[in-house]
């Protein structure tokens, strides 16, 4: 006894299998886990995280190297280099031969409101450096701003960073390395 039937979508009529052809057409039950595919490790960032930067810490790298690395990456985050600073510092690291995985986290330093703090405070350097004044101008839209900043105030801007960059990259270098040390150390007495 064959049917037919119309779907709502295509109003059209579909046969319906002879009831002998049922039982040859049914495929045995799926099992959904065994279908799946696997995430690779590195997926899971938790644990994936976790074990770089255990490896990073407990690695043969050395802490100098590492804390070098570290102040490469405050340097190159503090620059007045927005958008290509990742680059920079992969190239950079690279080039002597650092860490880059602590050296781009690093420079991860100038990332949301702290970036706009350090790139004020640069400037603000900068300008006292040269005019001897920390006053900024008064302008009174973005437009103004934008033009003070780019016509004026990026040479200012340059000398800042080259000065708080440095001082802290140095800082943040020095902390790294004690801290490294420590961790280091701390770990040969469990072991």
């Amino acid at each position: 006894m064959a049917r037919s039937y119309t779907t709502d979508l295509a109003l059209t009529a579909m046969p319906v299998p002879a009831e002998g052809m049922v039982e040859s057409i049914q495929e045995p039950p799926l099992n959904l886990t065994s279908k799946l595919p696997t995430a690779p490790e590195s997926v899971h960032a938790k644990h994936g995280w976790r074990r770089k930067i255990m490896e990073l810490l407990s690695g043969d790298t050395k802490p100098a190297a590492l804390a070098l690395a570290v102040a490469l990456g405050i340097f190159l985050g503090c620059s007045p280099f927005y958008g290509v600073q990742t680059f920079l510092v992969l190239g950079f690291a690279a080039l002597f031969r650092l860490n880059p995985l602590a050296a781009v986290v690093a420079s991860q330093i100038s990332v949301g409101p702290l970036g706009a703090g350090i790139a004020g405070v640069e400037v603000a350097l900068g300008e006292w450096l040269r005019y001897g004044r920390w006053a900024m101008p008064k302008v009174t839209g973005a437009v103004e701003l934008a033009k003070w900043l780019w016509g004026h105030a990026l040479y200012s801007w340059a000398i800042g960073s080259a000065l708080l960059g440095g001082f802290l990259a140095v800082t943040g270098g020095l902390v790294a390395w004690g801290l490294l040390v420590m961790f280091r150390a701390r770990r040969q007495r469990t072991a």
